[in-house]
């Protein structure tokens, strides 16, 4: 048996409203037999379902890839449906036969395909306010033969749209999150089933969104402009040919309605005494409404969708709690992004007040406490819903989300009751993919607690929080992208939000450490204003004009985002695309790391190496000691209301840790150009790497293998990033263990090397010290916050301190990077760069610890990985799965005698480095390794 399965366009499954030219197309294969793989494949493309008249017809191509296969037919016109299938050969001889048909269609391919205008339905606004939600309507009519009709929506701000009283909007909190000025979303919608012969009505609500409402731990206002504004275009086809395109313009009209607020962080204010009913359906009185207001904008920065949609998703029945304050609260059971679906019965101009939190005070209390410690809360998360007193009233966000646990409930008419209260979790809507169990119940829930704070944070961006900040930290993202690729299929998340760093970059090269920024303002009209009326040299200098860097932008392991995610996403899914596209940007971050060493810190100058030179070259123009750094970033001996005055004591001067990421990025660079061919960038950034590897050497690596008194991160990051030289490197790993064992078998890391200390310390001899400290449950340590009820990662190690005091954000996804060590180091499931994707990877599980069993799967771009071990009183039983058109590179820890019992069956089967090792086809595999090897471990 051989089938093909998991078709899909761009990653997307039948995807709407594409704008390649080319696009990636790519399918998995099942097989009931062993080493199968895929010989050749052809596919077929059609503008129809029945394919008698093909567009396109690859033929047979012998190939094993599957996956990155680049449409190949008739150049694509815009709004164009192509159904397409495939058929493949096998190394056994086997031909299957053509999988079920999938379609895509394009978009809007050229800017002269737009023939519909940019509208504003405000005439004034006060920019300093919550402003309420526009409502625009059209009415227009459909010709009887329709057959087809598709909606092309954007806007400035947030819309949902709704045709005859339906709403069609089955993304959520579109058009998205990029950098707007330079890359705006449209979505396109099949609308054919909303329509009628005759009279229809279109009706749009937009919102602030991240346009102009808060944004920020600084909750900065209008970052992008002052004013929301729409375009609609919806092109109507007919069975005689024709095609009708009714487009936004100046016949729209506009009115206020019941959502007096709806700002993403602030939250929602709806007055449902303010009737409209009606008003998204035909006849409808609109003359008292005002025409809409043309706005002269193009179309140049209008993409197509590039991501993942966002939906609402998991849905939670509360608890209902009284407090010792006699408060009344709802407790979900898990802390998550989303909203809360209320149903209500009272008198008119009840005003129902819902205020959203993680916590819980020391005294049991509801509290935002953890969320205000970088200044007052004011006007946030909270939702105020004014009974219109007609009967049974519903209502959820549209425009807003929370991030929450709890949710302080007041001025409630009647009993309170779970049956009125649903909360909904609302993230980026990307497969899940990898899933980690074993006999520890903490480690299985911190992989849940992990999974949720990322579901959390990816939400149109990857955020540091739904909560105070939501913002794209890049330093975040990268710590998290490789655990985050085990979780979940965020290729097209990743290759959407890099393509907006590349696109805020700036022309120095450096990255900011949030993308779209929200440290500074985009507006220029906006910055303008805020300069007329700042005081505060520091305010402006960390809110600098559009376009040009703050002093907190450009920082060590933050902009590194720009070749460390690049790079991952082609480790975890094999697509260089991504490479070629982020290579010019990776390679101008690099070169401002190469800039920034050159300039000399006079905190440094009697340094020796500012006065010692290698080849007529200083060796300090190879360290990285000027710009601001935020360093490795909330350590566990760090309070988050130090962190500050850590800053500003250290002038944000971390060399090691800058020379280090300035190392790596740079190694990873030339291996990015090595896959791209670029072979005079390969030499050159090869050149430089050794360069600062030797320096790095020669001046931060001690011959006890310490590096920073005290401190584990820069030993991880050493190994992480292998920069010690190979005489140095067992030194750094023994000094690390060390330094753990000092700490009573507790971290003392931060942000950027808490993801790699577990690996680094199994792969150099120290996995004992690994698992103890995987294990350990009091403060700091991952179990720690486990056992105190966490349900998602926190922020700080003690965010929830021993005496119950809270500090810093409840759902922060950074520290629960170490689940990575869970799939690639306990069950063993590693990628290979050579061979990326997955084609050909590795399985290499350790056994240790506690543990009696662990289980892990994932899946890959080709399939099923499962990697199985369990202590019996006779060994240790390992059970593997490895999918179809791949292979597998099986490492088992034992000793020479184990080898016999596995080179029977398995001809290259041979023993190394205390391993045996055997490479395998697809199938499902069982090895038993006997107790007596298990110390060889």
């Amino acid at each position: 048996m051989l089938e093909v399965k998991a078709l899909r366009t761009e990653y997307l499954e039948n995807p709407l409203g594409l704008d390649a030219k080319k696009p990636r197309l790519g399918w998995k294969l099942r097989s009931d037999g062993r080493n199968v793989l895929q010989t050749a494949y052809q596919v077929q493309a059609s503008a129809s379902e029945s394919f008698i008249d093909l567009m396109w017809d690859s033929g047979k191509v012998d190939t094993s890839q599957s996956q990155g296969i680049l449409y190949e037919g008739p150049e694509l016109r815009s709004l164009e449906r192509v159904y397409w299938r495939v058929k493949v050969w096998s190394n056994q001889g086997v031909e299957s036969s053509f999988s079920s048909s999938v379609f895509f269609e394009t978009g809007m391919l050229q800017t002269s395909d737009w023939v519909a205008h940019w509208i504003e339905p405000e005439s004034e606004v006060d920019i300093s306010a919550y402003k309420p939600s526009p409502y625009i309507r059209k009415e227009f009519t459909v010709k009887k033969g329709l057959v087809s009709a598709r909606a092309c929506l954007t806007a400035k701000g947030l819309y949902r749209f709704y045709l005859n009283g339906i709403e069609g909007t089955d993304h959520l909190f579109t058009p998205g999150f990029t950098s707007y000025h330079q890359r705006l979303q449209y979505q396109v919608y099949d609308v054919t089933p909303l329509l009628q012969e005759g009279s229809n009505a279109l009706g749009v609500i937009l919102g602030d969104g991240w346009w102009r409402g808060a944004t920020g731990g600084a909750s900065l206002m209008n970052n992008f402009g002052y004013k929301v504004a729409f375009l609609g275009q919806f092109v109507l086809n007919y069975e005689d040919g024709s095609r009708e395109i009714i487009g936004s313009d100046d016949s729209f009209r506009t009115s206020s309605g019941p959502l007096l607020k709806s700002d993403m962080k602030a939250g929602d204010v709806y007055d449902a005494r303010i009737n409209i009913e009606g008003w998204n359906q035909p006849s409808y009185d609109d003359s008292t409404w005002e025409p809409v207001q043309f706005k002269a904008d193009g179309f140049d920065n209008l993409i197509a969708t590039r991501s993942v949609p966002v939906r609402a998703k998991e849905r939670f029945t509360p608890k209902v709690m009284r407090t010792p304050n006699g408060e009344t609260i709802l407790d979900l059971g898990q802390n998550i992004a989303g909203w809360v679906e209320m149903n209500v019965q009272g008198d008119a101009g009840t005003e129902i007040v819902l205020i959203h939190g993680e916590a819980l005070d020391q005294q049991g209390n509801f509290t935002l406490q953890n969320l205000s410690e970088h200044g007052t809360l004011e006007d946030f998360q909270e939702v105020h819903y004014i009974t219109a007193g007609d009967g049974v009233e519903s209502y959820s966000p549209r425009f807003s989300i929370f991030g929450f646990r709890y949710v302080l409930v007041k001025n409630y008419p009647g009993e309170i009751t779970p049956e009125n209260f649903t909360a909904v979790a609302v993230y980026s809507d990307s497969d899940e993919t990898g899933d980690f169990t074993c006999s520890n119940p903490l480690i299985t829930q911190l992989v849940s607690n992990s999974k949720w704070s990322q579901k959390g944070n990816f939400m149109e961006v990857p955020t540091d929080c739904p909560t105070r900040e939501r913002a794209g930290w890049t330093g975040d993202a990268q710590v998290f992208a490789r655990t985050a690729s085990d979780f979940m299929h965020v290729y097209p998340f990743f290759e959407k939000w890099m393509a907006d760093v590349a696109a805020e970059q700036f022309a120095d090269g450096s990255v900011g450490s949030t993308v779209p920024t929200v440290i500074g303002h985009h507006s220029m009209e906006e910055w303008q204003r805020f300069m007329e009326h700042n005081n505060n040299p520091m305010v402006a200098m960390r809110r600098p004009k559009p376009g040009t860097a703050s002093i907190l932008d450009g920082s060590a392991g933050w902009g590194d985002a720009a070749v460390i995610i690049p790079w991952t996403m082609y480790l975890c899914y094999g697509d260089k695309t991504i490479l070629e596209r982020q290579f010019n940007s990776a390679k101008a971050w690099v070169d401002y790391m190469a800039a920034c060493a050159k300039n000399a810190n006079e905190l440094f100058q009697d340094s020796p190496a500012y006065h010692h030179f290698t080849d007529g070259e200083r060796d300090a123009d190879y360290i990285w000691d000027t710009k601001f750094h935020w360093g490795e970033w909330l350590e566990t001996d760090t309070e988050m209301r130090d962190l500050m005055a850590v800053l500003t004591k250290t002038k944000g001067n971390h060399p090691d840790v800058s020379t280090a990421y300035f190392a790596y990025s740079t190694r990873l660079l030339v291996e990015m150009a090595a896959v791209l061919e670029r072979t005079e960038d390969e030499a050159k950034y090869q050149a430089l790497y050794e360069k600062i590897k030797r320096v790095y050497n020669q001046y931060f690596i001690r011959d006890d293998g310490s590096i920073l008194e005290g401190r584990q991160a820069p030993n991880v990051r050493t190994l992480a990033f292998d920069l010690a030289s190979e005489d140095k490197k067992q030194a750094v790993a023994d000094k690390l263990a060390q330094l753990v064992v000092e700490q009573d078998y507790h971290l003392n890391t931060g942000f950027l090397s808490t993801p790699f200390i577990l690996q680094v310390l199994a792969d150099y001899g120290h996995a004992d010290v690994a698992f103890r400290l995987l294990e350990q449950d009091t403060c700091p340590s991952w179990l720690y916050a486990v056992s105190n009820g966490a349900t998602t990662i926190w922020e700080s190690w003690k965010g929830i301190k021993p005496d119950g005091e809270l500090s810093g954000s409840l759902n922060h996804y950074s520290y629960g990077a170490v689940c990575n060590f869970l799939f690639a180091g306990i069950a063993g499931i590693r990628p290979v760069w050579e061979t990326p994707g997955y084609k050909h990877f590795i399985l290499k599980p350790l056994v240790g610890g506690t543990l009696t069993h662990a289980s892990a799967t994932y899946e890959s771009p080709y399939g099923t990985i499962t990697s199985i071990w369990e202590r019996m009183d006779h060994g240790i039983v390992y059970q593997f799965e490895v999918p179809t058109n791949t292979t597998a590179t099986i490492m088992l820890a034992g000793n020479e005698e184990d080898l016999k019992g596995v080179s029977g069956g398995y001809p290259d089967a041979h023993y190394e480095d205390g391993r045996i090792v055997v490479t395998v086809g697809s199938g499902k595999y069982q090895f038993t390794i006997q107790v007596g090897s298990v110390a060889a471990q």
